[in-house]
């Protein structure tokens, strides 16, 4: 984070920034520390001076921060996060499982808003794939959840992407 600011303040006599994104936040903790107390203490630490750092240089420099955090599958009560709801959601799914995100509820404490992209795959006819010695033909829908966002509704949105382009889908 230290060549960020300098970054940032330079580009201002080229083309701005406007946006950081980092893909993925929960690599960089899942690989890194152990799963003792006092490593989950050091790592949920790091998460705050992390995020604040990233709110620090959002609001300095007029700009949007997009964090990406992964997903673990979930085995537990049928209720959000072992039992607990996740904003707007009872539970996270995608691809058919039941998933949380993986940096727990330290991470989701950091954030301003969060976001859940899910996917779904169905079989609309039969085309190019073959699947149990039929051909079929799979079509991805994926779904954008508004979780939490204290200045924005419940809501959702559903959308496709293929080779023509990003399309919304009705419902």
């Amino acid at each position: 984070m230290s060549k960020t600011e300098p970054f940032i303040e330079n580009s201002i006599t080229q083309v701005p920034v406007r946006l950081i994104v980092i893909d993925s936040i929960a690599a960089v903790f899942r690989s890194e520390f152990d799963n003792t107390p006092v490593e989950l203490k050091r790592r949920s630490s790091l998460f705050f001076k992390i995020s604040s750092k990233l709110k620090a240089l959002a609001k300095r420099f007029n700009l949007a921060v997009l964090v990406t955090n992964q997903v673990v599958d979930l085995m537990g009560p049928n209720e959000g996060i072992n039992g607990l709801r996740i904003g707007n959601l009872g539970c996270l799914y995608t691809s058919g499982r039941r998933v949380s995100p993986a940096l727990g509820l330290a991470w989701a404490n950091c954030v301003n808003s969060r976001l859940f992209l899910s996917r779904i795959e169905e079989v609309i006819g039969e085309e190019n794939e073959k699947l149990n010695g039929d051909f079929v033909f799979k079509k991805t829908r994926r779904k954008l959840y508004v979780v939490y966002a204290p200045h924005l509704p419940e809501s959702s949105c559903e959308f496709e992407i293929s080779r023509e382009g990003l399309f919304g889908v009705e419902r």
